[in-house]
């Protein structure tokens, strides 16, 4: 069981639903992480190309594609590690919504349904529509964004919340 649930005797705190957000906010990502990478392959190429005529030159497009090819491989891994730390957990008591940045931030969100009344599910647009993700609006907090499939996870929280 997650880390941010209690195990404490008599409390009857149910796990119901643990949802991620939805693949679409890798794809900016996968796109930054290739442009990079070409490149990079660019400048190694062009390092090769320019080793026979000019050696400064190619030791300088050698070391800038080798340290470009480094930095683009860290930075993929330590934001996409940091993208599938974020998890919407429903439970019969409360919604959880964790968002975990690695070594800089944690930050835990929580909607009580002692002070929530309805949750609402927003699908904004066409790619929205066909790619089956939105947003869950609650009265108090921030909205949660990137939610697949947010009529269906609506209708758990209110679902949940009749369980009380």
């Amino acid at each position: 069981m997650p880390y941010f649930f209690s195990s404490t005797p008599g409390n009857d705190e149910k796990l119901v639903r643990i949802v991620r957000q939805h693949w679409i906010k890798y794809v900016f990502l996968i796109f930054v992480y290739l442009v990079l990478l070409s490149l990079s392959v660019g400048m190694f190429v062009a390092a090769g190309v320019t080793a026979y005529h000019t050696q400064w030159v190619s030791f300088v497009l050698f070391t800038a594609a080798l340290v470009l090819f480094l930095f683009a491989h860290h930075w993929f891994f330590v934001t996409l590690l940091c993208e599938m730390a974020v998890h919407i957990a429903i439970t019969n008591h409360r919604v959880v919504w964790v968002r975990d940045k690695l070594f800089l931030d944690e930050h835990m969100t929580e909607y009580a349904f002692t002070i929530m009344e309805t949750v609402e599910a927003r699908k904004h647009g066409l790619l929205q529509t066909i790619l089956r993700y939105g947003t869950l609006q609650f009265e108090t907090g921030p909205d949660i964004t990137l939610v697949p499939h947010p009529i269906s996870v609506a209708k758990d929280i209110e679902q949940a919340m009749g369980m009380r």
